[in-house]
């Protein structure tokens, strides 16, 4: 049941007009969709990371990191435990942004794959990066907390998908980042 339904959010975030729905201003969730992209667009420089220390490794980039996912979704549980933030929701919003962004980092690595020329070969290192994914968590955490209302509104998915239109007004991002974005902005209305 709860695939259906966030399957009905993803539709209703790719099908939505950006005119369509409540005023044209009332983009109150723009900040929460700005830091979900600012997370995402870590995906690029993890990915390059990855690549380049398996190749000096000589093994296959590994992108699911189990350890470091738990270690996420358990520090947010419980900072969003201090602002009394569902646990289940706090953890399908996180589950949704790591998701999001191993659908970039597979998305490049794939590209690579077919197009060496293209792939890094100097990156920032993980070590770089996840200073900025942690505190684009927090921040999360806290537009969660101050847009609650918004969020558990029923009209939940068509504010986001204004939101997250936007963004794609703007001419950011690819098809990958793009769907990726919509990956992430899926799992904020809680289920």
């Amino acid at each position: 049941m709860r695939r259906i339904g966030l399957t009905l959010l993803a539709a209703a975030l790719l099908m939505w007009p950006a005119s369509a729905g409540a005023a044209p201003d009332d983009r109150s969730l723009d900040r929460l969709v700005a830091l979900v992209l600012e997370r995402l667009d870590t995906a690029d420089a993890v990915a390059a990371a990855k690549w380049v220390a398996a190749g000096e490794l000589g093994t296959e980039p590994a992108i699911d990191d189990p350890v470091r996912e738990a270690t996420v979704y358990d520090a947010m549980a419980r900072l969003g435990n201090g602002r009394d933030l569902p646990e289940n929701w706090v953890r399908q919003v996180f589950f949704g942004q790591i998701e999001a962004n191993k659908t970039v980092q597979r998305g490049l690595m794939l590209q690579w794959r077919f197009d060496p020329a293209a792939a890094p070969t100097a990156p920032e290192g993980l070590a770089s990066v996840r200073p900025v994914i942690d505190r684009v968590n927090v921040e999360i955490l806290d537009q969660l907390d101050l847009r609650r209302a918004e969020l558990t509104a029923p009209d939940c998915a068509e504010r986001l998908a204004r939101s997250v239109f936007g963004v794609f007004t703007t001419g950011h991002g690819d098809a990958l980042h793009r769907a990726a974005l919509v990956r992430a902005a899926v799992s904020l209305c809680p289920a």
